[in-house]
């Protein structure tokens, strides 16, 4: 797959999750999805959300660019969120690498910080097909089934039209 269409399809499935997390936490940007524009750093006084924003640490880290963290201030935790869009083959490596790809950087976090830290690796396939911890990880992120069908048909839907242009090109 092309870098541009991998990461057209992962930014597609990126906007979702933090607009649940600015709405869950009374960070008023927009309901529709199709208004929300995301930006790097959104707060209030109870949280803060950072989407692909680099974390400034006291130690060189060569992970510090998570997809999604969200520091929430009362509760004293951080969630590290890192999306994968991978083929069925990859799927268990995939959740497994993005686990292990950011452990440093919690443990770093909750040193400076304090917090307990919990790491979510949001993965699916180019069809839609979770593995079965993927349900446990929704559930933690509080993704509704109508937002999980949303996003699934948002993969199946982005995986579709690349195929279909490279069938093109193929055929020119």
């Amino acid at each position: 797959m092309l870098g541009t269409d991998y990461t057209r399809r992962h930014n597609e499935v990126l906007k979702c999750i933090p607009l649940l997390m600015c709405n869950k936490y009374g960070i008023k940007l927009t309901k529709k999805l199709r208004n929300h524009s995301v930006q790097q750093i959104v707060s209030n006084k109870y949280v803060e959300i950072r989407v692909d924003t680099f974390v400034k640490t006291d130690i060189k880290i060569k992970h510090n660019l998570p997809d999604l963290i969200v520091i929430d201030k009362c509760k004293k935790k951080i969630l590290i969120v890192e999306f994968g869009i991978t083929s069925g083959d990859n799927l268990q490596h995939v959740e497994t690498e993005k686990m292990r790809k950011y452990d440093l950087i919690a443990n770093e976090l909750s040193q400076i910080y304090g917090f307990k830290i919990s790491i979510i690796p949001y993965v699916l396939t180019w069809d839609g097909v979770v593995k079965k911890y993927h349900e446990i990880y929704r559930r933690r992120l509080e993704i509704s089934d109508r937002i999980e069908a949303y996003i699934q048909s948002l993969v199946l839907k982005k995986t579709l039209e690349r195929d279909l242009l490279t069938s093109e090109e193929k055929e020119n």
